[in-house]
């Protein structure tokens, strides 16, 4: 389960990673402002469910609505067909083990 959420965690960052590249070149920006704070909710929630000093009752669960994961899963495939470097688990979670 936690290996899932890190991946999941990885995945979120790299496309807002990858979105707020694009519009540094001034290219179109992949997901609006209020899609943005929906996936930064995400991993909130899934930084509170992998945070072993939370309460059970300060564990959050917020998934993300069906048509911005369509647009991460969108994102994703084109990170992955251009090679676009991004950032992977050991980077976020060397400390951690």
């Amino acid at each position: 389960m936690r290996e899932e959420i890190n991946q999941r965690l990885e995945d979120l960052h790299n496309v807002l990673a990858y979105c707020s590249e694009l519009q540094s070149f001034g290219k179109i920006y992949v997901f609006k402002v209020n899609e943005r704070i929906c996936i930064n909710q995400e991993r909130g929630s899934l930084l509170s469910q992998i945070n072993s000093d939370n309460f059970p009752h300060e564990v959050r669960t917020y998934v993300i609505p069906a048509s911005i994961e369509a647009k991460v899963k969108f994102t994703l495939e084109k990170i992955q067909a251009t090679s676009w470097g991004g950032f992977n688990q050991e980077q976020f979670f060397k400390n951690d083990k």
